[in-house]
């Protein structure tokens, strides 16, 4: 099976911003980035799914949760209400503030057949080696589907740099997978929770990324001072999981199985 891997190394800023932030922010960054050229012609942006997967004990959740200084997830991605041609099998290494991200595209109708054994590295990882791909982690970690996370994107590229994002995400949402990795799902499954409760915050916000290959470039740095900007972690899948199971007084996830 072709692998087409492809990866990005770049420091990620997110903050939680009101939607008339988002709006002013969108205007002052208009001779600086320009829309992405993957965003169909006459939208705004585009639909992002995110199947994450996690071990029986959530390693990943934890890690992510407790801000772990090295730790890593395994999602598979697709753009769209639905999965009609293209999944991004992808890891994503954080180490302190420097994020990695690994990934490959694969025909959906070869989607299911990537968990048959034949298609992992029967080697086991050498000590302190990294595992390299989604396959490995997902093999090697008997990694199962947890929660299937979806939003709208509006994203935004500069030319000032060879690699630089600046992305506004609104409706978030999200449902347990039980451990299913097919693409199909119903509207009624997904439970939105972009909501000031669930989010901490003192209305729906809006999430904003600045992504960036280097230091953070002196645009960046005027965009934050201007709209005195305040840094915040919010990991989608931490907050999907929060959402529909809640934590225990000891930080643990209560009632959380793989199996219906």
């Amino acid at each position: 099976m072709s692998k087409n891997l492809s990866e990005i190394r770049r420091y990620e800023l997110k903050y939680t911003i009101s939607e008339q932030m988002a709006l002013e922010i969108r205007d002052y960054i208009k001779d600086i980035c320009s829309m992405d050229k993957n965003v169909p012609e006459g939208e705004k942006g585009y639909i992002v799914n995110n199947l994450y997967f996690d071990t029986s004990d959530f390693k990943f959740y934890y890690d992510t949760k407790y801000k772990k200084t090295n730790r890593y997830k395994a999602r598979a991605r697709f753009y769209g209400e639905a999965a009609t041609d293209f999944i991004w099998p992808e890891i994503k290494y954080k180490i302190a503030s420097v994020v990695w991200k690994k990934r490959y595209y694969l025909p959906i109708e070869d989607w299911h057949s990537l968990f048959t054994l034949e298609n992992v590295n029967p080697e086991p990882p050498m000590i302190n080696k990294r595992l390299d791909t989604f396959d490995n982690i997902v093999y090697w970690h008997n990694a199962h589907s947890v929660l299937h996370v979806r939003y709208f994107r509006e994203p935004y590229v500069t030319e000032l740099e060879e690699y630089g994002r600046v992305t506004f995400d609104r409706n978030l949402c999200c449902r347990q997978t039980y451990g299913n990795v097919g693409l199909n799902y119903k509207e009624q499954d997904m439970s939105y929770y972009d909501d000031p409760i669930t989010t901490r915050h003192f209305d729906s916000p809006v999430i904003l990324e600045i992504k960036v290959e280097n230091n953070v470039p002196f645009w960046a740095v005027e965009l934050i001072r201007k709209f005195n900007l305040m840094q915040r972690g919010f990991s989608k899948y931490c907050y999907g999981i929060d959402s529909l199971f809640g934590s225990s007084d000891d930080g643990r996830i209560p009632k959380f199985h793989l199996d219906k």
